[in-house]
């Protein structure tokens, strides 16, 4: 999938290129418009008509995912948790069965309960793996989002893009649009 985050002065030009990408019969995936971040911009665009609105998302730069990388690492927090958590019970309740280990009961907890121990102690560190693996992006990720946050907080609007994976981007028409910059972010 290809993202293409474009940088525009105000909100007109973000609509008449979705309506145009829609008449060229572009396959988007999804598209958001961003407000900025100082909220001082495009005053004479906040009383537009609502009913004809073309965006399907527009909201704030702090809660897009791509945008926010708190947001999108617990996103993968929560997707690894729901395999490693499992995962992590069964193999501690397996290698307590399969070595037959008197660790818990050395300590003083009933023989019966050993397994199911060895299985909670596999499980904590399911949840523990989920939370350190799901950590960082890479450097280059971080600059291009440094980039894109100053110019929203700049007073420009940000119109993401998402296409299908082999679709080539409207170069066309989206260089036919007043934008400042286009930027163009892959996703792994």
């Amino acid at each position: 999938m290809s993202i293409h985050v474009i940088i525009l002065k105000e909100k007109k030009p973000a609509k008449e290129l979705l309506l145009e990408l829609r008449k060229a019969q572009t396959p988007i995936l999804n598209c958001d418009l961003v407000e900025p971040l100082d909220n001082k911009s495009d005053h004479e665009n906040s009383n537009l008509d609502t009913s004809e609105e073309v965006f399907a998302n527009q909201s704030n730069f702090n809660n897009i995912k791509l945008l926010n990388p708190a947001l999108a690492r617990k996103d993968r927090q929560k997707t690894l948790a729901t395999w490693l958590i499992p995962f992590g019970f069964i193999a501690g309740l397996s290698f307590s069965q399969m070595t037959d280990l008197k660790t818990f009961a050395d300590m003083g907890f009933p023989n019966q309960l050993e397994k199911l121990l060895g299985g909670l102690v596999g499980m904590i560190s399911g949840a523990l793996g989920s939370f350190f693996s799901a950590g960082g992006i890479s450097q280059e990720i971080v600059d291009d989002l440094r980039a894109i946050r100053k110019k929203s907080e700049e007073g420009f609007w940000l119109l993401i893009l998402e296409l299908p994976i082999g679709i080539e981007a409207p170069w066309a028409l989206l260089k036919g649009i007043e934008s400042l910059e286009i930027i163009t972010l892959s996703k792994e």
